[in-house]
């Protein structure tokens, strides 16, 4: 299975606190024909790395995990959300909680999807291209 090569072109941020998860996001997304991949172990450092990259080689999609050390994927969401040169990129969010309030508070924040760790490559694809569809219409509650 693989991405269209419109989204295989895309830059990726994948951020997560455990080196081992960036690892096998970064793989999963190598499987998926995605070649362009950042990663960073926090959303403050996520959120940081977005922004150095804007004029020379531009995030286009951001995979967070929900909770992190040193600002969680909530608050990454929501610095996205806030600031008008990059509130329309998107996100999906990459969790082990399942919980509907977890859910619900992801959505609030403006994520575009959501997928529960583990998952299977074919949803991945699936969730990462629901999420670029969606992008002009960031989730919400």
């Amino acid at each position: 299975m693989e991405l269209p090569s419109n989204l295989k072109s895309k830059h990726f941020l994948v951020c997560d606190d455990y080196e081992s998860m960036r690892t096998m996001v970064c793989d999963s997304l190598k499987e998926l024909g995605v070649t362009r991949i950042t990663t960073a172990p926090s959303g403050n450092q996520g959120y940081k790395t977005i922004l150095s990259k804007l004029a020379s080689d531009p995030i286009d999609f951001v995979m967070t995990d929900l909770m992190m050390n040193d600002g969680s994927g909530i608050d990454l969401v929501k610095q996205i959300r806030a600031d008008a040169k990059i509130k329309g990129l998107p996100v999906l969010m990459i969790t082990s909680k399942s919980e509907v309030g977890s859910v619900l508070e992801a959505v609030k924040a403006g994520v575009n999807n959501y997928i529960v760790k583990p998952w299977a490559l074919e949803d991945l694809c699936e969730k990462i291209i629901k999420s670029a569809v969606g992008v002009s219409k960031a989730a919400t509650p």
